[in-house]
């Protein structure tokens, strides 16, 4: 797990979609620990990302077809 996140935090933008919505949580959760602070920024279109969004330090939610 360590070797995925350490690849991961080199990214400009990671994108999480197939995931549950504690998964998608945990991996917002695991992102500000490796990255030993920085900011995350969670956007989601649905009630399935409401964990991640709470989760980031930025939660945006967007209004799409999930989430009317």
């Amino acid at each position: 797990m360590d070797r995925f996140f350490y690849s991961v935090i080199r990214a400009p933008c990671v994108c999480v979609c197939r995931c549950s919505p504690t998964q998608k949580a945990e991996i917002a959760r695991a992102l500000k620990f490796y990255t030993e602070g920085k900011k995350i920024c969670g956007i989601g279109d649905g009630g399935n990302d409401v964990g991640m969004i709470l989760e980031s330090d930025v939660g945006v939610g967007i209004e799409g077809k999930e989430g009317m």
